[in-house]
């Protein structure tokens, strides 16, 4: 039986496989077949594990030869498996941290909110199930003919259900839920209910009135401690220390957020309530201005000033001509805005087309257009070209476009996100800075003119980066890579494994190399063809292979070591390869064919073992 029962595990596993590989209605079976692979790998692994662990003990308990190796790999041992398996500094994966939200524990069944709408949900052919997104969220009652759904239904549970039936009535029912299925109007894009982890969540600071509204939903004991617990997690305030000197010329906290605030006194900068990553950004950037095109008079300007400071050769200022001419235009600013204008083409709803189905259409185009065609007129047009972002913000900029004529949110959204995309004029000094010293050298003067403000810059956002992460709460701390780079798996890796690896093979090649002289004797004619084809090899990876052949015309290019490498390598050593493969494939097949059919049984081991 001991020998009985892997055999038969093995030939149901193989045999599901070969089947799932070559009939694609039982695809499934294969995926079942993996995870259960996957499951006896990962315990194979603990018994390897505990077996590693015995068997070094034992040596180091009886003090056999080499037991000073086995601590070694013991330690070794236990450091990477600590640090690989409870992913010791991994920083949690960013999809899964729901910056700018704070959670309270609510369960789906004490949730009090369920939303109806008149329905019934359509039988899926394949029987496949509702989502996995909605379950337990939508029930449908057949007597009553309704669909109920329990919580705030999320834009991904939206298209989960749409994607379910492509029906256009059940995709209509599904759409009239979704609008239902909200929090009220002044909660809406605040409020959250993931059922997933069974937690009532809230975007942002929450305030008295939002505090108010959420209770007034319903008087459950539970839904009342879950919105006590959210308000107060929410109105949490951050701190971090940061010196006056620190803070960006001009810096005005209320600019940013009500919730951002500055103590002189203490010097301690702080946020209340969770910090979305969009304000972090805005933090970064809001004081330092985005780079505009540079005149040629400010241009010539910039130069005058770096000419005070120091010398600049021609080549400099050539090349410093030539990096702010790779900048963007206001052209290219003007057509963006303008294209944001048109009229555009986007999806009917699917009430929009039952409604059109329902009145008799016969076609019903999916598409529907939107929007007026509005293009910059030429004050608007010449009001843009005269931004100078040291002097106007960009809620200046828009809103002087607003007056001298029309101007849509999209064309709003588009040049904020135009700009947005843009480097700071920190940033853009910065690459100037590059150029003239690819060119020749710079002053010390010349380095603080040009790299200055950058220094200021980044100083700053790091200031804003420790704000935001004292102000976030992390959710999910092992979802994280543990071989992301920076974590101390990766640095075992990079700098224990690799290089003790790259030691132990380059002790090997003293022994190949060694056998390779005795092998490549050239005794008969294979001999010499062994040789002469490893020595044009050799050469070939080296620079003195080059340089032997280097002389060669172009007509006799061909001749070159490194080309007759090349030539050799993807002909005659991939010929060779696809043999060896075809070779290995057909091992593979017969030997797993034995195995199967329990002809060959010695990876169960020997009767004595």
């Amino acid at each position: 039986m001991k020998r009985t029962v892997p055999l038969i595990i093995t030939a149901a596993g193989g045999f599901t496989l070969i089947v799932a590989f070559f009939i694609p209605a039982t695809e499934s079976w294969g995926e079942v077949a993996a995870i259960w692979f996957d499951i006896l790998a990962a315990i194979a692994f603990i018994l390897g594990g505990g077996n590693l662990v015995r068997n070094h003990l034992k040596k180091i308990s009886d003090q056999t030869a080499g037991w000073a190796y086995s601590v070694i790999t013991l330690a070794a041992f236990f450091i990477t498996l600590t640090v690989g398996l409870f992913k010791v500094g991994a920083r949690p994966m960013e999809q899964q941290e729901y910056y700018g939200q704070r959670f309270a524990s609510l369960s789906l069944e004490d949730f009090p909110l369920e939303f109806s709408v008149e329905g019934t949900i359509p039988p899926k052919k394949s029987g496949r199930r509702l989502p996995d997104s909605v379950h337990g969220q939508l029930v449908a009652d057949a007597a009553a003919g309704t669909i109920s759904f329990r919580g705030w239904m999320e834009p991904n549970q939206l298209d989960d259900l749409k994607n379910y039936k492509h029906l256009l009535e059940w995709q209509a029912t599904v759409e009239t839920l979704y609008d239902k299925a909200q929090p009220p109007e002044p909660l809406r894009g605040k409020a959250f209910y993931h059922a997933g982890h069974r937690a009532l969540a809230f975007a942002g600071r929450m305030s008295e009135f939002e505090y108010h509204t959420l209770r007034e939903l319903a008087g459950t004991p539970e839904w009342l401690a879950a919105v006590d617990a959210l308000y107060e997690a929410t109105n949490q305030t951050a701190e971090i220390e940061c010196p006056a000197d620190a803070l960006p010329e001009r810096f005005d906290a209320a600019a940013i957020s009500p919730d951002l605030s500055y103590d002189e006194e203490l010097q301690r900068l702080r946020f209340t309530g969770p910090m979305p990553l969009g304000l972090r950004d805005r933090m970064v950037r809001r004081f330092f201005p985005v780079a505009t095109p540079l005149s040629p008079a400010a241009e010539q300007v910039l130069v005058n000033l770096l000419k005070q400071a120091g010398p600049l050769s021609e080549a400099q200022i050539e090349a410093l001509s030539k990096a702010a001419a790779a900048g963007w235009t206001f052209d290219q600013l003007i057509a963006e805005v303008n294209r944001a204008g048109e009229p555009v083409q986007v999806p009917k709803t699917a009430r929009e087309m039952l409604a059109e189905k329902q009145a008799g259409a016969t076609v019903i185009e999916p598409m529907k257009t939107v929007g007026e065609k509005r293009t910059l007129n030429n004050l608007q047009q010449k009001f843009l070209r005269e931004f100078d972002s040291s002097e106007m913000t960009v809620d200046d900029l828009v809103e002087g476009l607003r007056r001298m004529g029309p101007l849509s949110a999209r064309q709003v959204a588009a040049l904020r996100a135009f700009l947005a995309k843009q480097p700071t004029a920190a940033e853009r000094n910065k690459e100037l800075g590059f150029a003239l010293l690819r060119a020749g050298p710079l002053t010390e003067e010349q380095r603080d003119l040009m790299f200055g403000d950058y220094r200021k810059q980044i100083r700053w956002r790091r200031y804003v980066g420790r704000l935001f992460a004292a102000a976030h709460v992390v959710k999910f701390p092992w979802s994280g890579e543990y071989r992301a780079v920076g974590t101390p798996f990766w640095w075992l890796y990079e700098y224990a494994f690799k290089p003790l690896t790259a030691t132990m093979f380059a002790m090997l090649a003293f022994y190949v190399a060694s056998a390779a002289f005795r092998a490549f004797r050239a005794k008969n004619l294979e001999a010499v063809l062994l040789l002469g084809t490893a020595f044009i090899i050799l050469l070939g990876r080296t620079f003195a292979g080059v340089y032997l052949t280097s002389w060669l015309p172009e007509s006799l290019s061909f001749l070159r070591i490194e080309e007759l490498t090349i030539r050799i390598m993807q002909w005659f050593n991939t010929a060779g390869n696809r043999a060896i493969m075809i070779g290995i494939a057909l091992g593979i097949a017969s030997t797993s064919l034995k195995v199967l059919l329990a002809v060959d049984r010695s990876y169960l081991g020997t009767g004595g073992d």
